[in-house]
């Protein structure tokens, strides 16, 4: 009997993500609600980040640790919330490309609120634009910020199914 490629493709799949769990390596997933957990650059490898828990902080990259301020939790109101009071926000309500992306008290705005879509890039609702490490940059402290979304990796997330050593 012939097996089909797409068959064995999905074989080889299969077992190369039963290794790499029973391995207790992190293997990426979507971002879902409820979930509490890093999340990652796809180009960078690093972790969505805030360097306090104060009004107006700055996001950015950082490598992951599994600290608290790497720590987030998209909600069914599509939230993004860290510090368990503060949501990733688009700065003074920003829509061009470039507005600072900072966290704030969560207070429903959708200013506030983020899709998490399919190709791994996560958009503003209010705005349209996607989450953008400035510059296409990958090292600690690249700054986070709104732009048009192009699908580059530098605008593609994910979360590790397993959290990271602390």
């Amino acid at each position: 009997m012939v097996v089909s490629r797409s068959r064995r493709s999905l074989s080889v799949l299969s077992a190369t993500l039963l290794l790499l769990s029973v391995a207790g390596i992190a293997v990426a997933a979507p971002i879902e609600p409820g979930q509490s957990a890093p999340v990652v650059g796809v180009q960078s490898g690093r972790c969505l980040d805030v360097s306090g828990s104060g009004n107006g902080t700055q996001a950015q990259l950082w490598d992951c640790t599994g600290a608290t301020s790497q720590t987030w939790t998209y909600t069914s109101s599509k939230q993004l919330m860290v510090h368990g009071n503060k949501c990733l926000d688009a700065n003074g309500r920003g829509t061009s490309n470039g507005t600072a992306v900072i966290i704030w008290d969560c207070h429903g705005g959708t200013n506030q609120q983020w899709n998490v879509n399919a190709n791994g890039t996560i958009s503003g609702v209010q705005s349209g634009l996607c989450l953008d490490a400035n510059g296409a940059g990958t090292a600690n402290g690249t700054r986070l910020i709104l732009w048009s979304c192009h699908g580059g990796t530098n605008q593609q997330w994910n979360s590790p199914t397993t959290p990271p050593p602390t």
